[in-house]
């Protein structure tokens, strides 16, 4: 089933000399993996952001948008007087039960009522996860989501991302400036210059 299709899209901000990308045709698919590499400033979050709907394409067309995508940043965006558990239920109310498993898989549990402002940002990062993922996405979007981790916490969250993605059939689109780090390392890519 296809989730996403863009058509020789293109996207050009203004005041820039050229585009940030042109001609781009992608399809995604449930259960599909797909990795974005490329330096920085090759429009690899631009593109995330078109397949997210919160920017338009210049050019070209998008006929087909998934209903729910979860995303989650290098920069974890949460509010930060909310409690952890607060941001989670912020976005899912009915799942405080699931939202309270995933912190404790991913050692949240005694954290679920510290402020978001006074958490590290690689326990920030977990809580941005686990909301990405609460929403049940059809896509999940990851910009770089894990890079505040440490190799062993970063395992577990990627566990709990596969375990996610075993349940729930969502397509993975990922950026990570580390290969060892990818969620999905046999990702299809898309290289960006």
């Amino acid at each position: 089933m296809t989730l996403f299709a863009a058509d020789t899209i293109g996207l050009h901000y203004p005041g820039r000399p050229g585009p940030v990308f042109h001609d781009l045709s992608l399809t995604i698919r449930k259960g599909e993996s797909l990795g974005l590499s490329g330096p920085s400033g090759t429009g690899k979050t631009s593109l995330m952001r078109v397949i997210a709907g919160l920017e338009r394409p210049t050019s070209g067309r998008i006929p087909i948008r998934p209903r729910r995508i979860g995303m989650a940043f290098a920069e974890p965006r949460l509010l930060p007087r909310l409690s952890a558990m607060e941001n989670l239920s912020f976005i899912a109310p009915k799942a405080r039960a699931e939202g309270r498993a995933m912190l404790t898989a991913l050692k949240m549990a005694a954290l679920q009522d510290a402020s978001a402002d006074s958490l590290s940002k690689g326990q920030a990062q977990r809580v941005a996860l686990i909301r990405a993922l609460l929403i049940r996405p059809e896509i999940l979007l990851l910009d770089e989501a894990l890079g505040g981790l440490d190799m062993a916490t970063w395992q577990s969250a990627r566990d709990l991302i596969l375990a996610r993605r075993d349940r729930d059939g969502f397509a993975l689109v990922e950026i990570s400036h580390d290969p060892a780090r990818r969620i999905m390392p046999e990702a299809r890519a898309i290289s960006f210059p």
